[in-house]
């Protein structure tokens, strides 16, 4: 593969990587060494067959970061500093605010999944990924996929829920 499609194919999905495995990990550095050996071995084993480049990365980001964790048996989740960091610089201060309080409650809620629901979760809102690449992911039917996601969002339903009842 060319030098140039190489990097054009990693600056297109490397956010998407890290988005993924910063979800999976939890831990920064986890996910960015995670998602520099999972370009590497995603592009070392394509083979031109592949149809979808985001799904495979996705497939050896998944394999890898699980491999970490099963090495390291031991991750610090993100605080709110690191959280922060990936935020738009953009917002106007007032927006910023508002959508910090969202995604701190968004992340309690997450945080408050089993891992398979916040997976699945993860790969279809935040990823985009259509049922048919999350069930090529996840090596799963995509019925079993549509199923984990509609009691995965009950479950988040259930627990935003309680999060607003309580203030």
């Amino acid at each position: 593969m060319r030098r140039d499609a190489i990097e054009e194919l990693y600056w297109l999905y490397y956010n998407d990587a890290l988005l993924y495995t910063l979800t999976v990990a939890g831990n920064r550095q986890v996910a960015e060494d995670a998602v520099m050996s999972a370009f590497y071995k995603a592009l070392a084993t394509a083979d031109g067959r592949i149809n979808d480049f985001k799904s495979w990365l996705l497939k050896v980001c998944r394999n890898e970061v699980y491999t970490r964790i099963r090495r390291s048996k031991r991750l610090v989740r993100l605080d709110d500093k690191e959280r922060a960091e990936l935020k738009d610089e953009s917002e106007s201060a007032i927006d910023r605010m508002i959508r910090e309080e969202e995604y701190r409650a968004l992340y309690r809620a997450m945080g408050k999944l089993n891992e398979s629901d916040r997976e699945l979760l993860t790969l279809f809102y935040f990823e985009d990924l259509a049922v048919r690449e999350i069930a090529a992911v996840l090596d799963r039917s995509e019925d079993a996929v549509k199923v984990g996601l509609y009691r995965a969002r009950i479950k988040l339903k259930k627990i935003m829920e309680a999060i607003y009842e309580i203030r």
